[in-house]
Parts: C-alpha cells; structure tokens; sequence
C-alpha cells in the first residue's frame, strides 16, 4: 500500500481509520482515542503519524493494542528541511524550557501584590512589580519557542488548542506591557490613582491568562 492510498482510509463516512507509523500501517479504527478518524482534535487518520507520536508522552507500544495492516510502498521522497530542527527540538525541548519560568515567576509576583494590598508593606509591591518586569520579558521568549515548536513539529495545524494559545499568549504580552506602563505612569502613588488601580487589575487578569495558556499546552501533551 503507498502513501496515497492510506490517504484513502481516514475513518469518514463509515471508513476505516488507517495511520502510518515508521513505514507501517496500522488500523486504528476501533480505538477510542481516534473517533471519526481524528485523534486529539487535530490529528487525522491516513497521514503519517511517526513524528508526532515520537513526541507523545505514551511510546510506540500503544500501536500493540491494534491491528498491523502492511508495510507502506515508499516512493522516491527528498528528505525534509525540518527534519534536522525536528531533532534539535526534541533533544533540547526549548519551549518547556522557557514557558516554566515567567509562570513561576509571574504567579508569584501576584502573590506579593495580593499581600501587599492586605498590609502595605512597601517591600511586597517593590518585589511583585520586579517580578512582572522579569517575568513578563521572559514572556518574549517562551512564545516565540512554542511558535518554532508550532511550525517544525506541528506543520502550523490551526486547531482549537493553538487557536487558543495563540490569541491567549498575545493577550497575555498584551495585559503584561499594559501592567508596566500603569505601574510607571502611576508614579508609586497608589490611594485614589486610577493608574495603579489599572495595574492592580491588569496584573490579576494575567494570571488566568497565563493558566489557561499553559493548560492548553498540557492538552498537546496529555491529550483529552
């Protein structure tokens, strides 16, 4: 069977749900994990699935729980440009790398401010304020990471989950240089100024952005 025809069987219209995994065809049909031909929302059946499940947090033995159909019929293919940033990627893994810090970082910072406003103490609004400044710059390169990840590992699939961590994480930079520019234009008076007021809210607003962003990557790793 060549690659083309695997096409063919992508579970629609009461067809068979075929993949290809490292030159070889398996039959996922009667999996739960792949109604209708689609897993995850994104992945769909008759195409390759070999980089995408090398990335998964499961291994290959999941396969072992359904049926083997044939090898595939390989044509004369050249070797993909991404290939060798695909394998980058998987040994360095930048982007869990970056987006852990501003999460930790920034749901602190809101602690401080949290506490801050129960007891004015100075030191507490200083602390929270430096740590949305660090926090907020290391934004910047967790998103443009996971937009590399988007495009070697993912091939830029629009699905809900990126839809959402797109528009989630350009509102998040968004509420975050927002947060900044009250905080100056504020000039550390805090009673009755609606500058500060603004920061307060564009702060804690980050917060849920932030973790709705983070838990719709969960979702590309631990699929529903």
């Amino acid at each position: 069977m060549k690659r083309e025809d695997v096409k063919e069987y992508n579970g629609e219209n009461g067809k068979p749900a075929y993949i290809i995994y490292k030159g070889k065809v398996y039959d996922v049909t009667e999996s739960r994990l792949w109604k209708n031909g689609k897993h995850m929302g994104r992945h769909k059946a008759g195409e390759d699935m070999t980089d995408f499940i090398s990335m998964a947090p499961h291994d290959e033995k999941v396969l072992d729980k359904v049926k083997y159909v044939c090898d595939i019929e390989e044509d004369e293919i050249g070797e993909d440009p991404k290939e060798k940033w695909r394998q980058l990627y998987r040994r360095y893994h930048p982007h869990p790398i970056f987006i852990h810090f501003p999460m930790g970082v920034l749901y602190f910072g809101a602690f401080m401010l949290f506490i801050y406003l129960f007891f004015r103490v100075r030191e507490f609004e200083s602390t929270a304020y430096y740590a949305l400044l660090f926090g907020g710059a290391s934004v910047l390169p967790a998103v443009i990471t996971g937009a590399i990840s988007w495009y070697i590992n993912y091939d830029r699939t629009i699905t809900e989950i990126f839809k959402n961590k797109i528009i989630y994480s350009s509102l998040l930079v968004l509420l975050v240089v927002m947060a900044v520019l009250s905080k100056v234009l504020s000039s550390n008076h805090e009673d009755g100024n609606l500058w500060f007021y603004l920061y307060v809210i564009t702060y804690f607003l980050a917060i849920p952005v932030m973790t709705f962003v983070a838990y719709n990557g969960g979702r590309i790793t631990w699929p529903d």
